[in-house]
């Protein structure tokens, strides 16, 4: 393993140099102002160009995020819980399942580095936050050999792009039984790892890590106050869960299936609860009240000692209750109005806790799945997503939807009651048949509506994600109200 504690003063991207060039009108996506944003998701019905251009912007946005990492250290230091490898497997880890995917549709013949292709195959699901694996940290190649194997790959993958037989208008649009099904799935899967990564790049020491200049700003909207996060009501209403077979982009195993629901009326807030509205149960010492948490969330607490969220900063001694946030590379003064970052066990605390406020017998809890989709509506609102903004922004920058609703999609993902589950008629794609079932456990969490750094199909709205409840996403919530008459 390669140790050394010299700050490499050039980005990774000079250093790196692999993939498309960023400089200006020169990599899709690249903003005038030199900013990366994400392209809008792949059709399937359009033509070689188009492939090449979202694979690029792909390849493009993960070099950038990767620049962030302010030396090679950086790149082999572990996460603080100890539950996720190093930054350096998650830099090679989306080449490796290219080339591992390509192989089994049949469009490459062999391997591009067979130990690399084994090494860096298989991630880690979160596991238990009380199972701290120390595994063995020297097998990890050096950042040169990584950074070669990554030029190999774009190298790989951009000639197959450009070059196959099968990517001829003729054999558009792409489907599921096409063998490209397998290549739209390694960009997609790059795209996941994109906002993975930058979750644990916001988990290491600072010192780690500095913003990189192609990084969007963040969306300001100049206030810092605590908006009123009323209660908007939801009528009685029928929704339709799952995606077409035949819909032409690419989408996971767990999206497809058809289901019909009868959503009985609810009430939720009209934005995602937020720094300013998280700190009152913070200073209300609800992390010291075991009776506002589950069991297993109790535990969790206890096990860390966490008294406030993973991404607040403290400023100040213990009970003044100053707090900076920390986004991915920076720490920076406490925005009362952004939504609060936390895990599953947090927001359900604060959810009991809130039931406690309210007195008259109601009930506060997180969205259910059903009701997620009930929220929603057939009007495109400009969202927090794509990487238009380089963090999450103010709960009331961006338009409600037509029902009153902030941020359905996009800022923040949205914590749900529901564990990950199969819709009817699921069935694994053949390409990667492991993808979802491992996790339809009863033991993962739903989150929907994707996130600021949510690209491509995550920012889709046929997204169905999941994590352990212990563990940190860009993700948030929003309270429903059960009304005690009903």
């Amino acid at each position: 393993m390669l140790e050394t504690n010299t700050i490499n003063q050039r980005s990774n991207l000079e250093r790196t140099n692999t993939g498309p060039d960023l400089a200006f009108g020169k990599c899709p996506g690249v903003q005038i102002d030199g900013k990366i944003n994400s392209l809008p998701q792949l059709l399937l019905d359009g033509n070689r160009q188009n492939i090449l251009d979202y694979f690029n912007n792909s390849w493009a946005l993960t070099e950038v995020l990767f620049s962030g990492l302010a030396n090679e250290t950086a790149f082999y230091r572990r996460p603080y819980h100890q539950l996720r490898h190093p930054m350096i497997f998650y830099y090679a880890h989306p080449v490796t399942v290219y080339v591992n995917k390509l192989r089994v549709a049949g469009l490459l013949d062999g391997p591009l580095n067979h130990d690399f292709e084994k090494l860096f195959e298989v991630g880690v699901d979160e596991m238990r936050w009380d199972d701290l694996h120390e595994n063995n940290q020297d097998i990890w190649p050096a950042l040169h050999e990584v950074t070669e194997y990554r030029q190999q790959g774009y190298e790989l993958i951009s000639n197959l792009i450009k070059s196959h037989p099968l990517l001829e208008p003729s054999f558009f649009p792409i489907n599921q039984e096409s063998p490209f099904w397998a290549l739209v799935m390694g960009f997609e899967h790059e795209r996941i790892h994109l906002e993975t990564s930058s979750v644990l790049m916001r988990e290491l020491p600072i010192e780690f890590l500095r913003k990189p200049s192609a990084w969007p700003d963040s969306q300001d909207g100049g206030q810092n106050t605590i908006v009123e996060n009323d209660l908007v009501h939801v009528p009685n209403s029928k929704v339709k869960l799952g995606k077409p077979n035949d819909f032409p982009t690419f989408g996971w195993d767990n999206e497809y299936g058809a289901e019909s629901h009868e959503v009985a009326a609810f009430s939720a807030s009209k934005y995602l609860i937020t720094n300013g509205e998280y700190l009152k149960f913070v200073k209300a010492s609800g992390y010291l009240f075991q009776k506002y948490w589950s069991k297993e969330g109790w535990d969790w607490r206890g096990f860390r000692n966490n008294k406030f969220p993973n991404f607040w900063v403290q400023d100040g001694p213990a009970g003044l209750h100053n707090y900076k946030l920390r986004t991915i590379f920076e720490i920076i003064d406490m925005p009362l109005n952004w939504p609060v970052a936390v895990n599953y066990h947090e927001a359900l605390a604060y959810c009991n806790w809130r039931t406690e406020q309210m007195g008259d017998g109601s009930t506060i809890r997180l969205l259910k799945e059903i009701e997620h989709q009930a929220l929603r509506d057939e009007n495109v609102v400009k969202a927090n997503s794509g990487l238009i903004s380089g963090s999450e922004c103010d709960v009331d920058y961006f338009p409600p939807n037509s029902k009153g609703f902030h941020d359905v999609f996009g800022n923040l993902w949205q914590w749900c009651e529901d564990t990950f589950h199969p819709l009817n008629g699921f069935a694994p794609h053949p390409f990667y048949d492991d993808f979802s079932i491992p996790c339809f456990d009863g033991e993962h969490r739903m989150i929907l509506g994707g996130s600021f750094i949510s690209t491509g199909d995550e920012a889709s709205k046929w997204a169905r994600f999941h994590f352990r409840p212990h563990f940190y996403q860009h993700a948030g919530f929003r309270i429903v109200k059960n009304d005690p008459n009903r």
